[in-house]
Parts: structure tokens; C-alpha cells; sequence
């Protein structure tokens, strides 16, 4: 697996970085197959397959998407309040058909595959956000 770089826009602070890095894999085609969720980026999604350059820096940095995955990136960020919720959320979201993965004990990026209905994920996100349990963006959306 292969690193590679993301520039990020910061406004206001938020992302807290202004590069993101995501694992991937070398294809024959000299592409790279994104294999992890981003957590900031708004630009690809896990399984896209995309073309990278390596700068003066050394690092392979993004250029753009070449062959789409299909798979919508959300964000969830879990207030004090919904701590108790974080597996039954998480649990909740696996079984609608999404993968997850945690940046820290309540900040969680969520990959939404082209089989499973977006709007029915992002429904029960808004149920959660109404309860107070968590706050949620879009990354990249694609259905």
C-alpha cells in the first residue's frame, strides 16, 4: 500500500489540516485504488481509482479521479451526549450495508456503496442528529 496526499480547503479552522493522506493501492494501469474512507477530503470516496504525482516533495499527491467507485463519503461526529450511542449507531450503519472507520473515540467516517440507499442512511443520521447524539456532513455524494 501507497500513501497518497490530499490538499484540503480550510475555512474557519475546519478541516484542521490542510492535507489528508489515504492508503491505496498501485494498479497494473499505473493508477491507484483508494482503500481507505477519507475523513476530510470532498473529493474521492474509497474504491475510486484515481491518478496521483509525485511532487518535489517526494510525496504522491492526488490529481484526479479516473474510474469512479460509485460510493458516497459521510462524517460522524458524536457529541457527550450520545456517547452511550456510538456502537449502536455504528452497528446500525453496518447493517444498512456501510463500512466505517474511526479517526478517534467519536469521530467516524462512514462509505455508503452504490447498493444501499443514501437517503435512507442520511434519515436515520438526521433521527440521531435530532436526539442530540451526534452531528453529521457530506464528504463526497454520488447518489
Amino acid at each position: 500500500m501507497d500513501k497518497i496526499m490530499l490538499r484540503l480547503s480550510v475555512v474557519d479552522d475546519y478541516p484542521p489540516a490542510a492535507s489528508e493522506g489515504v492508503w491505496a493501492e498501485r494498479l497494473a494501469d499505473g493508477c491507484y485504488r483508494i482503500a481507505n474512507i477519507p475523513f476530510y477530503s470532498q473529493e474521492l470516496c474509497s474504491g475510486d481509482e484515481v491518478q496521483v504525482r509525485t511532487e518535489a516533495d517526494g510525496l504522491q499527491w492526488f490529481c484526479e479521479v479516473v474510474r469512479s467507485s460509485g460510493n458516497s463519503t459521510l462524517r460522524l461526529i458524536f457529541m457527550v451526549a450520545g456517547e452511550a450511542q456510538i456502537n449502536p449507531v455504528l452497528q446500525r450503519i453496518s447493517d444498512l450495508g456501510c463500512r466505517w472507520e474511526g479517526f478517534s473515540q467519536r469521530f467516524y467516517s462512514v462509505n455508503v456503496p452504490p447498493s444501499v440507499s443514501l437517503d435512507t442512511v442520511l434519515d436515520y443520521l438526521q433521527e440521531c442528529f435530532e436526539q442530540d447524539w451526534l452531528d453529521y456532513e457530506t464528504g463526497l455524494l454520488r447518489q
